[in-house]
């Protein structure tokens, strides 16, 4: 077994003692402290109240894959951020800057409460009363996550891409996005979001098969998400006129001169979490 020289021992101790102790530095400065170096974060590259959402989701989100480990080890920084909600009125911003704010705020909110369990749960439907818990606050009230779901995103806003962009932890959610929502990019982000979303066979959009193809009909299956909030997405139209301008173009010409005959099933949801 190689030696340790005391000195060298007391240097490092004495150095994480003094980092632990200046605010803002991350006991990930000092190698090998527990494993903290592997969850180190980075600057953020947005500004504003959302600064430090942003610099956990860039670190710690990859595919829609969510690495909760590293969030619980650095989630005094998420209980800081959690705290900027709670001090912020959302009456007094935009409306681009409210929604912005409800998204980050339910998706944020999400990450504490699988915190509350990990990593003893499989899936968020582990968690009893998981949307009605009635416990996260923004602007000094307290709020479930349902209530910012169903009673403010979807009925104070006519934005039906925010069901691409609150994710409920489940690997058949839209993938979480590696970067907080900002009222600055606001619309390219619930764009991305939508478009992303449709891109994934497995969880958005499939197209099954148009006429031609052994079938006379075109078929296609879509997230359950879309028969959920069905009135959402068929405000304008249908759920395919909905969806067709979304799709990635090799779909889009595919599906598009059966638009007025198309047969839509629904994919299976897998409420798996949504854990790296």
């Amino acid at each position: 077994m190689r030696s340790i020289d005391r000195g060298t021992l007391m240097g490092t101790t004495l150095t994480a003692l003094a980092l632990a102790l200046v605010p803002g530095v991350a006991a990930q400065a000092v190698p090998g402290n527990d494993g903290a170096s592997e969850c180190a974060v980075g600057p953020s590259q947005a500004s504003g109240p959302h600064a430090e959402f942003d610099r956990l989701l860039a670190a710690f989100v990859a595919e829609g894959r969510v690495d909760y480990a590293c969030l619980r080890a650095r989630e005094i920084e998420l209980d800081r951020y959690l705290s900027t909600l709670a001090r912020t009125d959302p009456a007094i911003l935009s409306e681009a800057a409210q929604i912005a704010l409800w998204i980050n705020a339910y998706n944020a909110y999400t990450i504490k409460l699988v915190l509350t369990r990990y990593p003893d749960l499989e899936s968020i439907r582990d968690i009893p009363r998981r949307w009605k818990i009635r416990r996260w606050t923004v602007g000094g009230e307290r709020y479930a996550l349902d209530e910012i779901e169903h009673e403010i995103l979807r009925k104070e806003f006519d934005e039906s891409r925010i069901h691409f962009a609150i994710v409920c932890a489940s690997i058949s959610c839209p993938d979480l996005a590696p970067e907080a929502y900002t009222a600055e990019r606001l619309d390219e982000q619930l764009d991305r979001a939508a478009r992303d979303f449709l891109a994934n066979p497995d969880k958005g959009f499939r197209l099954e098969a148009v006429p031609g193809e052994g079938t006379r009909r075109a078929e296609v299956r879509l997230s359950s998400i879309f028969k959920w909030f069905r009135k959402d997405f068929e405000r304008r139209g249908s759920l395919i006129e909905y969806v067709l301008p979304l799709l990635p173009a090799r779909d889009r010409r595919s599906l598009e001169p059966h638009v007025e005959d198309v047969r839509v099933r629904f994919l299976d949801y897998d409420w798996s979490l949504n854990d790296s």
